[in-house]
């Protein structure tokens, strides 16, 4: 588990948000306003739904890459 919790903000880009799952690894993100108060949560098929096919895609290619911070160790 990773001791940061990791967001995005409500008025963020798709796209960026997207790139910054991706680079982070996760499929879900709290989504808060710029008080900090949580809103919603973000999944990627939310960004799939939004219809750039592209930007869920690329998402999913780096989510699915093994390493990062988060991940259990045997």
């Amino acid at each position: 588990m990773s001791a940061e919790v990791k967001y995005c903000f409500s008025d963020q880009d798709v796209d960026e948000v997207s790139r910054n799952m991706g680079n982070i690894q996760v499929r879900r993100l709290p989504v808060v306003d710029r008080d900090k108060r949580l809103v919603g949560i973000l999944s990627l098929g939310d960004v799939a739904m939004t219809g750039d096919d592209v930007t869920a895609g690329e998402a999913l290619s780096a989510i699915s890459q093994p390493g990062g911070a988060h991940n259990q160790t045997a």
